[in-house]
């Protein structure tokens, strides 16, 4: 790293609070900076080791995007939640995705244009549930019903995660976290996808469903979360329209707990 001899240039303590801390230059040393390339060489280097060193070790601390999603859509065990609550008191970086992320969830769905030109052939895949390897028994000999919550499906390289919350007015919240199975491909793959909800009754034995019967209708973010709001109680069907295919979940019940 290059030094500048010019007497008004700023000296490393004060270029390392500017670039860290963003503490005001004096107004000479900005303006010096303002026309020095070396200065400005030298401020660059700085921003970029720090970005380096928040980047790399920093959010080493940080909570994942998955437990950032679920703590924004209260689906996280109370002391979980206080834990995420209270790195994020400290933490600007988790504090701006967290608000990105309530932004997103409080966003209304926008309505498809109907002028849309129709969509090419695409397959569908029935999404599987999984089974827990070690289902938890209780004292009377049986095991945990698979309608309980969270539920895991898988549906070729796709892993669906669904949570189930409820809100203090009663309204249920139904919580989809995408993620792929193939390391090559990220999460934001899935951003912008379309998703449904349709009645499993109305829904049986149609095979064409048409958007406007859905129930429910949300958009995949770019931390492939899907988020569904104020769910009435009934039986299911939801439907993820992927990149050349249509991922099909069958049997979600939402019953009164």
């Amino acid at each position: 790293m290059m030094d500048c001899l010019d007497a008004m240039a700023p000296n490393d303590e004060e270029l390392l609070g500017f670039a860290l801390d963003e503490q005001p230059l004096s107004t000479t040393t900005s303006e010096h900076l303002e026309q020095c390339e070396i200065c400005q060489q030298r401020l660059a280097e700085y921003k970029v080791v720090n970005s380096s060193i928040v980047s790399r070790l920093y959010r080493r601390l940080c909570p994942s995007g998955t437990q950032l999603s679920l703590y924004c859509a209260d689906l996280l065990p109370d002391e979980e939640r206080t834990r995420i609550a209270s790195h994020i008191l400290d933490c600007p970086l988790c504090t701006a995705e967290v608000a990105v992320t309530r932004r997103f969830m409080a966003q209304p769905l926008l309505e498809p244009s109907r002028e849309a030109a129709p969509l090419a052939a695409v397959r569908r895949i029935y999404a599987t549930l999984f089974r827990q390897q070690a289902q938890l028994v209780l004292r009377n000999g049986h095991t945990v019903s698979e309608k309980a919550w969270p539920r895991q499906y898988r549906a070729e390289a796709t892993d669906i995660s669904l949570h189930l919350s409820r809100a203090s007015n009663g309204d249920y919240m139904l919580l989809g976290i995408l993620t792929s199975a193939n390391s090559n491909e990220s999460v934001d793959a899935f951003e912008g996808a379309q998703a449904e909800l349709y009645s499993a009754q109305q829904d049986s034995t149609t095979e064409e469903r048409k958007l406007e019967n859905s129930i429910c209708r949300a958009m995949v973010d770019d931390l492939g979360n899907i988020v569904f709001s104020r769910v009435p109680l009934g039986e299911y069907i939801m439907v993820v329209h992927l990149p050349g295919q249509e991922v099909i979940i069958e049997g979600i019940g939402i019953e009164r707990g």
